[in-house]
């Protein structure tokens, strides 16, 4: 009865999302430093899981602008994630079981980090760094977890293999990856990850807020230069699509901007039946609307690459919402079922913890992401320039040096 009551009495403690509500509410609204304190308030609590405290640490950190502590913060997390991916059968078999980065927010942690590194003018770390959202180890990753067993847990039908590149691979990952190898002057490198970007975005589903146009013109004239095969391909889809030449007075800015709040795990409603739910991921409340940037005179339309909100929804319908509890390997489960026919009381008491610690892994989550990566692409003439980002009443101005025949990037987060 003691044991029991222990178990419940865990259970019902509050979870990691839980106890950084406060944090999230304070990142919210830009006081960033309170927000901090608030994170390492909860980080000295016990049970606290580094993993999610290091993750949230870096997010914040990279909302701030301050790309060097997050860059530590979230190079920690991938260590630890790594950690994480380790299966053991004492933690198996006693439900101490951690939380595990989803494909999606592991790719999108490699992101923000090489975004950190573009921020701080270190290209080659950048290009390092970019290049791990889209590793062997995470392709291989995702094709164990998702290529496979991905069907095996819808509940509705399976998915269109034409849709599974825009469910489960980050386009923004690979933009990011090719405007690093752009901006450390590794040509074909940058042209490969941006073409594969552009193809997600093709493939995205109808109504689903993912596009590239702006990059259309760029890959065919860049095909072109470089006497790539895949022109013929690129000329057929965009015809009469190439980008001018940038003059000896000319650069280009990208502007990234990270927009809105990333969905949280919930119990939601399945069909009529109220009390038929399941676990799957609800919208946050953000102000929706693709961001406007305003420089030298001229007004441009962000466009969203990727929004994590639309993917994760999406993947919801499909019945494939959570991707971070790895299922039981087969010998913890011989392990508790022999447990259970020696001593039934041991063997429930260990059946019925894992049941509670899965559940509870199960509502942890990366909420500190944004919703949405819009991105920008602007030729202007050499020089400083005051650039202004406008989106739902929130306007923000950042100062860009602009270097003749190069790329300048610059991250912005919204609410």
């Amino acid at each position: 009865m003691g044991l029991l009551l222990w178990v419940v009495s865990s259970g019902c403690s509050p979870t990691y999302v839980q106890r950084t509500a406060q944090m999230r509410d304070l990142a919210e609204v830009g006081r960033y430093d309170e927000a901090m304190k608030e994170l390492d308030a909860v980080a000295a609590q016990e049970g606290m899981d580094p993993l999610l405290v290091a993750v949230d640490r870096g997010a914040l950190l990279h909302r701030a602008g301050d790309w060097r502590a997050s860059t530590r913060a979230l190079e920690q997390a991938a260590e630890l994630a790594d950690e994480h991916e380790v299966v053991r059968l004492t933690e198996e078999v006693s439900g101490n079981i951690p939380w595990r980065m989803g494909v999606l927010e592991r790719q999108t942690l490699h992101t923000l980090n090489a975004l950190n590194y573009l921020q701080l003018g270190r290209a080659d770390e950048a290009a390092v760094e970019a290049r791990l959202s889209s590793a062997l180890n995470l392709q291989r990753h995702l094709e164990e977890r998702h290529h496979v067993d991905m069907e095996r847990h819808l509940l509705i039908f399976p998915i269109d293999e034409e849709l599974r590149p825009y469910l489960v691979q980050s386009a923004i990952g690979l933009y990011v990856s090719g405007l690093a190898h752009e901006v450390a002057g590794n040509e074909d490198s940058a042209f490969i990850d941006y073409l594969a970007a552009w193809r997600i975005t093709q493939a995205a589903p109808p109504g689903a807020p993912s596009r590239m146009h702006h990059l259309g013109p760029w890959l065919v004239a860049e095909a072109r230069r470089l006497g790539r095969p895949e022109l013929a391909e690129l000329e057929r889809a965009l015809p009469a699509s190439v980008a001018p030449a940038l003059t000896e007075r000319e650069g280009e800015l990208v502007v990234i901007v990270e927009a809105g709040r990333v969905p949280e795990r919930c119990m939601a409603q399945r069909g009529f039946d109220t009390k038929n739910q399941i676990q799957s991921v609800c919208p946050r409340p953000w102000m929706r609307g693709r961001a406007v940037v305003e420089v030298a005179d001229g007004t441009w339309k962000t466009e969203t690459v990727t929004s994590l909100e639309n993917i994760l929804l999406r993947r919801a319908d499909h019945g494939v919402a959570l991707d971070t509890i790895r299922r039981a390997n087969l010998w913890s489960r011989m392990g508790t079922l022999g447990v259970f026919l020696v001593l039934p009381p041991l063997g429930g008491f260990l059946w019925f913890r894992a049941a509670i610690a899965y559940y509870l892994v199960s509502e942890q989550s990366w909420l500190s992401l944004p919703a949405e990566f819009q991105v920008a692409r602007i030729t202007l003439p050499a020089g400083r320039h005051a650039v202004r980002i406008l989106r739902g009443g929130e306007e923000q101005v950042r100062e860009v040096d602009i270097a003749p025949r190069r790329v300048q990037v610059l991250v912005v987060s919204t609410e």
